[in-house]
């Protein structure tokens, strides 16, 4: 009789890689399924600093604050951070943390101009591959940080 032991390990569902335009909203949602133990929490962070929440909107016009964190157990424990209003300085690679297993990350591009949904869904404009589309919106991304 052997023993296997299975390391909890959380997911972030969607692409590893996600391109959004600024002013969107964007939603990473972190899973890990329910095992034997206790799950515990999940904390969020972008690089190596923890991801602050809003407690209140930006101003008297919204309804909801720019960042928040749910979290819902129930056959899994699931997290999703909402950021809303998306500004470029919210680019990024960001993890969830959970206490009771392995991180797991993606990387967050926002941009200007182009929309993003085009080359996140396979969608192709003038008959390009999606991947040159990407490569294209991320070199001209780059160009305008210098």
């Amino acid at each position: 009789m052997s023993l296997r032991i299975a390391e909890a390990r959380a997911r972030i569902t969607g692409a590893a890689d996600i391109i959004v335009k600024t002013g969107s909203s964007l939603t990473l949602t972190c899973v890990m399924s329910q095992g034997p133990h206790n799950l515990g929490t999940v904390n969020w962070y972008r690089g190596d600093s923890p991801v602050t929440t809003s407690i209140l909107p930006d101003n008297d016009i919204e309804t909801e604050p720019r960042i928040m964190v749910e979290t819902e157990w129930s056959d899994a424990l699931t997290s999703r951070l909402k950021i809303n209003r998306i500004r470029s300085s919210d680019s990024g690679n960001y993890s969830c943390v959970p206490t009771a297993a392995k991180r797991a990350s993606v990387n967050v591009h926002v941009i200007n101009g182009e929309h993003p949904a085009a080359m996140q869904h396979g969608n192709t404009a003038a008959g390009w591959p999606t991947s040159r589309t990407i490569l294209l919106s991320l070199a001209f991304f780059l160009g305008q940080l210098r």
